[in-house]
């Protein structure tokens, strides 16, 4: 049988979300034991090399006036395009100012001018000078680590098998270490911040793991999603291993997207001169793909150009730096349901940051996700710590399911099944080209298809590492649930486009 730990709050992820958990947990009085598959202000979308930095929505003192607090939830929900959950909106906006006052208190640096005043800029679809911006990605890093090295927090490096489900509530979770061993960690509380899914498109921003293992795992135990169509994409370039964003004001100029034919594929697909420049105009507001403006008609474009098999390349002044431009998968908008607690449809289960739904809808304020990382990191740690604390003499009889046992009873010769990489490529392609910028009824459904039909034949392969096949499947289940919400939702949105829209 596994080794049992025992804990008051776990939490799984040790992002910008997670360790912001880690540390309200902590500080309310729990037990915590922080699970991660890297180490702490490393891994997850947060910490990517591919960002350097943070934006941050927030207001701060003086500036949390009655106009400013109601004009930034505005702002919010007009550009959620009806998708977001107007009372977590209302929290993320009413306590921004003091998550940010705690980031200055553990020695994160933001920018600011020769004058000594904080640098602000607007972020993507916002019309207000806004959002601090982080100084020194080092330095943030080494903030985070210092005040997690100052506590009583526990870190355990291995990745999550399955939750611990009894009575319609979560106990707890099944983690297999660095050490190669499958740990049962029995808790009264269990936060999720374990990031988005971006990783399961062919070209993303972010690192390997992020697969939206988070999603599959809490549909598994029964919690509700929603949102998960309204993904966020860039368009970025590609040379020589390297990923990067687009610069957008190079738009402005001919001749900068050229296909494989030596075609301007922006005069090709918009020969009105009007039309682009406004397009260019509106894209410079937002970085992420939005069907709400102009601007898509840049994104649908090449997305166009790129289903039809040519490549497309960025020329610039330097003629020697000809990258590829490709969409590269950034973040999700939706994901797990929560309350203003942070807790899920499942009691004891709690999400934060890029795997929870609510604070943001079809399109989102740049910015304001690491705003919700703070926010209802806070909260769900602060909460789930209460929660642990009020029923910590409670028993509960933990039955070891299925799934587990398969994994504890395989055989140590199990092999690791070179095809599933052969498999993971090619429903990773198929379902890449079905649910980036281009979406339709047909696409989606054989999207769909091909998910299913994966998933039984995986099924049948015989001697594979069980620890092997469990991950693929919650990948493939990740993807069942993004396409169903594609495919549910017929009329385009936001970061959603469908070609068969419904008017």
């Amino acid at each position: 049988m596994p080794e049992s730990i025992s804990t008051d709050v776990l939490i799984i992820g040790a992002g910008a979300a997670g360790i912001r958990a880690a540390l309200a947990a902590s500080e309310a009085g729990a037990d915590v034991m922080v699970v991660a598959d890297g180490p702490a202000a490393v891994a997850g979308s947060t910490f990517s090399p591919i960002a350097r930095g943070w934006g941050i929505q927030a207001l701060v003192g003086s500036e949390r006036t009655d106009c400013n607090l109601e004009y930034l939830y505005n702002e919010i929900i007009r550009i959620g395009l009806g998708r977001c959950d107007p009372k977590l909106v209302r929290i993320l906006v009413e306590e921004s100012g003091q998550r940010v006052e705690d980031l200055l208190s553990y020695g994160v640096r933001f920018k600011k001018d020769a004058d000594g005043e904080y640098i602000r800029v607007k972020g993507c679809f916002s019309k207000v000078e806004r959002a601090y911006i982080t100084d020194d990605f080092q330095i943030l890093k080494q903030s985070f680590k210092s005040r997690l090295s100052d506590s009583n927090i526990k870190f355990l490096k291995g990745r999550i098998v399955d939750l611990i489900t009894e009575d319609q509530s979560c106990w707890g979770a099944w983690i297999h270490t660095e050490a190669c061993q499958l740990v049962q960690i029995n808790a009264h509380s269990t936060i999720l911040a374990t990031g988005g899914g971006a990783g399961i498109f062919s070209d993303n921003l972010v690192g390997s793991s992020e697969e939206g293992d988070g999603y599959a795992i809490a549909h598994r135990a029964g919690a509700e999603l929603s949102n998960l169509e309204f993904i966020q994409f860039m368009i970025g370039l590609k040379q020589d291993g390297t990923r990067r964003f687009f610069p957008i004001p190079a738009l402005e100029k001919t001749n900068t997207l050229m296909n494989s034919l030596g075609q301007d594929i922006l005069e090709k697909y918009t020969p009105d001169i009007e039309t682009r420049q406004r397009a260019v105009k509106d894209k410079l507001a937002h970085a992420p793909f939005s069907c709400r403006d102009m601007s898509h008609v840049l994104d649908t474009s090449i997305a166009r150009e790129r289903m039809y098999g040519r490549k497309i390349h960025f020329h610039s002044d330097d003629s020697r730096d000809q990258p590829k431009v490709v969409h590269f998968a950034h973040a999700f908008n939706g994901g797990i349901v929560i309350d203003e607690h942070g807790e899920s449809t499942v009691a004891g289960l709690y999400a934060a940051g890029e795997v929870a739904a609510g604070p943001h809808g079809a399109d989102r304020v740049g910015g304001c996700m690491m705003t919700a990382t703070q926010v209802f990191g806070e909260r769900a740690g602060r909460f789930a710590a209460l929660r642990a604390k009020s029923i910590r003499a409670r028993s509960v009889t933990r039955k070891t399911p299925h799934l587990i046992k398969r994994i504890i009873n395989q055989s140590v010769n199990s092999r690791k099944d070179n095809e599933l990489k052969e498999l993971s490529g090619k429903i990773r392609y198929i379902f890449s080209e079905n649910l980036m910028i281009l979406r339709s009824r047909q696409g989606l459904s054989a999207c769909l298809r091909e998910i299913n039909e994966t998933d039984a034949f995986v099924d049948k392969i015989g001697d594979m590492n069980q620890l092997d096949r469990l991950h693929f499947k919650d990948m493939l289940i990740t993807m069942q649930l993004i396409a169903s919400s594609a495919l549910n939702r017929e009329k385009s949105l936001g970061s959603h486009y469908r070609t068969d829209s419904i008017p």
